[in-house]
């Protein structure tokens, strides 16, 4: 534990797991799961952590909350924006478009599929019979 060099033990909550510190009456410190990506509101020094809702549903908001209300239920990824240069992009997968990254900013209006970013681009080759 980084706040009182006791151990990290894994628990089980109603959120599922989570590792904490093993004086917990005395220490309340979480291990949060961070996705990398610092918070993007003005004068907020948290980072964005991975949480889930009552419902089980992943969401990701800033890790320190109380004062910083930034929340986000699609993944962000450290990409900047080649558009508006916004620095992180969110990544969302549905059945219709499968998945594909847009900019945080709503008035950008970038998008682009994830796949293709992540894999470079093949060429297509031409198989021809032997006769």
């Amino acid at each position: 534990c980084p706040l009182d060099d006791a151990q990290l033990v894994r628990r089980t909550g109603r959120f599922g797991e989570f590792v904490s510190c093993s004086n917990y009456p005395k220490c309340k410190y979480i291990k949060q799961e961070s996705t990398g990506v610092a918070c993007t509101r003005p004068g907020c020094k948290g980072e964005l952590v991975v949480k889930k809702s009552k419902r089980g549903k992943v969401f990701y908001s800033c890790s320190a909350y109380p004062d910083c209300d930034r929340v986000y239920w699609d993944k962000p990824v450290a990409e900047a924006c080649p558009k508006c240069h916004e620095p992180f992009l969110l990544e969302k997968t549905t059945k219709k478009h499968g998945t594909f990254r847009y900019c945080a900013n709503a008035d950008c209006g970038y998008s682009s599929n994830a796949e293709a970013a992540a894999e470079p681009a093949k060429g297509k080759t031409k198989s021809r019979k032997a006769s």
